[in-house]
């Protein structure tokens, strides 16, 4: 099949690997420009796609549901009118980019007659395809990321030699809120966001080193916290321990597309390795200083030059433990990290940015 019509691709969550994932569009779209590719997303990451320019058609498994209401004869029943509707767009590709089980099944039910995935995959996902890619180990700590989920484009023949992102444009609505959350804003002031949190307490930064960044920058410039409200608390921690009170907490009150427009209007993301700082990378917009602790700074460091990904380079490091294994100094890795170091760097960029 020299000339697919259609390509599903299947990358269900979590939001910063389909952010990741989205650069294989682009390289599809350029070998095969009138190509409809479609998409199986859960809803926690569903705002990445809508009214992205390259995606023809968006399928959202509305995992939060299903999952709330457990197994029941009615989570059945609307997962195969899913994957009905899947069928019916007849996909001559699908190209499995989570490769686990749950979306092998969707890959394997699409109806596309080449299913796409690399071998030695987990969950033993590669048994529902019937092409395999060569692979390296997915935990490759010195493969980034991104290109693994380039390497079905390549290997369809898709020229992988430019990275883009193409997030969705904001809407007039998101534009118009993002400016009131921005009202009280110096516009002659540099915009540095810290979105300090993450689900694993390996990859945090020390909430002191925050506070003491916060004081070292509040003067010269408008620092904004970001998050999901789960994780305000953790900003108030950071926020009580600063002397200053020149501030912006945004955490609770944006949606994944309007986090997009704040990092449109910003210069510096200052982040662990964490969706919104992979968000961040995707608008193309801000300089990201990325803080790494128990994962790969290599693998799962912002694509460009531009950027920095952070790491005390211990030999534990990495480890991908969520919970920090070491009993004689717990989190060494992001300890070794200093805010004046953290400091030093953000002052240079913005230099280099006048």
């Amino acid at each position: 099949m020299k000339n697919p019509k259609k390509i599903l691709i299947v990358r269900l969550s979590a939001i910063g690997d389909v952010i990741h994932s989205l650069p294989i569009l682009h390289c599809l779209k350029r070998k095969y420009p009138d190509i409809s590719i479609g998409w199986v997303v859960e809803d926690k990451a569903a705002d990445i796609l809508e009214g992205h320019p390259l995606v023809d058609k968006i399928f959202v498994m509305p995992r939060k549901k299903w999952k709330k209401r457990g197994f029941s004869l009615k989570n059945l029943v609307e997962l195969i009118e899913f994957i009905r509707e899947i069928r019916k767009e007849k996909f001559d590709i699908a190209i499995d980019l989570q490769e686990l089980f749950k979306s092998a099944i969707v890959a394997f039910l699409s109806g596309a007659k080449r299913r796409i995935a690399h071998d030695k995959t987990r969950e033993f996902a590669d048994l529902f395809v019937n092409e395999k890619i060569k692979a390296h180990d997915i935990f490759d700590p010195d493969k980034p990321i991104i290109e693994r989920y380039l390497e079905p484009a390549e290997y369809l023949e898709a020229p992988i030699d430019e990275v883009k992102f193409c997030l969705p444009p904001s809407d007039s609505e998101t534009i118009e809120y993002v400016d009131d959350l921005f009202s009280g804003i110096d516009s002659k002031k540099p915009v540095i966001v810290f979105s300090p949190a993450t689900i694993w307490s390996s990859k945090h930064w020390v909430e002191e080193y925050w506070s003491e960044l916060l004081d070292n920058l509040a003067d010269d410039n408008n620092i904004i916290f970001t998050g999901t409200p789960n994780d305000i608390e953790l900003i108030k921690r950071i926020t009580a321990k600063a002397k200053t009170g020149k501030y912006t907490i945004l955490a609770g009150k944006t949606s994944i597309k309007q986090l997009i427009e704040v990092f449109n209007r910003t210069d510096i993301v200052v982040a662990p390795d964490t969706g919104p700082a992979h968000i961040a990378n995707a608008t193309e917009k801000p300089d990201i200083i990325c803080i790494f602790g128990s994962t790969s700074f290599k693998r799962s460091a912002p694509y460009g030059s531009r950027h920095e990904a952070i790491s005390a380079n211990l030999s534990c490091q990495p480890c991908f433990k969520r919970i920090c294994p070491k009993k004689d100094f717990p989190l060494e890795c992001v300890y070794k990290i200093t805010s004046a170091g953290i400091t030093s760097l953000i002052k240079k960029k913005l230099i280099k940015n006048l």
